[in-house]
């Protein structure tokens, strides 16, 4: 139940959207054991974490898919600190609608103390049943539709009229839970977009930081005002909020192709304002820009030795989508050795917003549309590509395996946008079961 009014059937990790809450101290031990009490196959990928190639999650690379009744155990070490999040890789697009996500952090041996220390799990509902792939145009309500011409509706505008209701930590709108804070807090709250739409965060009348971007350290970032971020399927932002303006504050979230549908208020509510209004504010016209953000220090010197170029395309006008012309299964494979340094060329010729994931590392952003950083250095997992943006990435290949390099977008990403990352001589440790229905994406 979303709220009073809005209730779905939902797949759960340990009955609960989003999943239980992985919480560890930076070198612990973790083991998860995976009990698939669905009736379809399933699998677990730890999101941004860099874990063993074996232990990535995704069927028909890394592993079989986890049958109904069967049980599969992640094992790994927590030696990274940061934010990242888990979620299903076997027909993703489908399971992580229905409420296989859930939020992971790794906390550093030397964790600053927080009064607050929040996780903002944000989320889109669909209150219909379809199959996302390839029976979109036959299961939808066409009642509901003002043209009621289906097949005249681009991806982007099927996904609009489809998604209708914002989930804020498995909750929306007056069930959304409140963080509640005293005036002088330090107060850190961690934003993952566990959705399908870029989303704009606005926090009204405050002024905040970004300090991590993906779980990764920002250089000295300054405190803003009147400015809101972007955040896009599977990104992370850690933020630190200053509180010292009491009041019943709505921090506002809303998917930016579709505000009008998809939007919320998370309460931010200082004590002895538990009955006021809450107050949002207008949204600002500034944008952060990672590019500028924070302080620049001296840059890596990259020794690159490989370099590879990734277009992101379509064939269609957005019905499917290609990597170098590419589509998955037949996809494009960039090959690597232990060691090298890889520069990765990444260029949006579509009309859509592609935040594009690597599994198993993390790379550096060096450009965008051909120039350098001029703020803190940017280290991610999961990078944004808009309409006609082009970026340089480079990432040093230290975790043999073969790797996803894909849209995370999942419907994109099913409809093909997918590549990957192969380690010269690398054997999996599996071997592909004809009997199980692996479906990465």
């Amino acid at each position: 139940m979303f709220d009073d009014e809005t209730m779905t059937d939902a797949w759960t990790y340990n009955g609960s959207v989003p999943g239980e809450k992985i919480r560890v101290q930076e070198g612990d031990e973790v083991i998860l054991n995976v009990q698939n009490n669905l009736e379809e196959p399933t699998a677990l990928h730890l999101h941004g974490f860099p874990v063993p190639n074996a232990m990535d999650g995704v069927p028909g690379v890394t592993q079989n898919a986890i049958m109904p009744g069967e049980e599969f155990t992640y094992e790994y070490q927590a030696d990274v600190p940061g934010t990242y999040w888990y979620h299903s890789h076997q027909d993703g697009s489908t399971q992580v609608d229905q409420g296989l996500y859930g939020v992971f952090i790794v906390e550093p041996e030397d964790q600053e103390s927080y009064d607050v220390d929040e996780v903002i799990a944000i989320d889109e509902f669909a209150p219909m049943d379809m199959d996302m792939e390839d029976d979109m145009h036959e299961d939808m309500d066409h009642s509901d539709m003002e043209n009621g011409d289906m097949e005249e509706m681009d991806h982007a505008d099927m996904m609009n009229e489809m998604y209708d209701t914002m989930v804020i930590n498995g909750q929306s709108s007056s069930q959304i839970e409140s963080v509640d804070v005293e005036e002088g807090d330090k107060v850190k709250l961690r934003f993952v977009n566990a959705g399908l739409f870029t989303q704009i965060v606005s926090i009204p009348e405050h002024a905040f930081k970004v300090t991590h971007y993906d779980g990764q350290p920002v250089n000295e970032p300054e405190m803003i005002s009147d400015t809101s971020f972007q955040i896009a399927p599977a990104e992370r932002y850690d933020v630190e909020i200053e509180m010292d303006n009491p009041g019943a504050w709505g921090i506002q979230v809303f998917a930016e192709e579709n505000q009008e549908r998809l939007n919320a208020s998370l309460p931010l509510i200082y004590d002895g304002y538990e009955d006021e209004d809450l107050q949002t504010g207008d949204t600002p016209s500034s944008s952060l820009d990672l590019t500028t953000y924070g302080e620049a220090q001296n840059m890596n010197e990259y020794d690159i030795n490989k370099e590879y170029d990734m277009n992101l395309g379509t064939d269609d006008g957005g019905d499917t989508f290609t990597i170098n012309g590419k589509q998955f299964p037949d996809h494009e494979i960039y090959e690597v050795e232990e060691g090298d340094v890889v520069k990765v060329t990444i260029e949006n010729d579509t009309e859509d917003d592609h935040p594009m994931h690597l599994h198993g590392e993390f790379f550096d952003v060096i450009s965008k549309d051909g120039e350098p950083l001029q703020g803190s250095s940017v280290t991610k997992d999961t990078l944004n590509v808009r309409p006609g943006e082009t970026y340089e990435i480079v990432f040093e290949a230290q975790n043999p395996g073969n790797w996803m390099f894909h849209c995370h977008e999942f419907h994109h990403a099913s409809d093909g946008m997918v590549a990957e990352v192969q380690y010269e001589g690398f054997e999996p440790a599996f071997t592909p079961d004809p009997n199980v229905p692996n479906q990465p994406e």
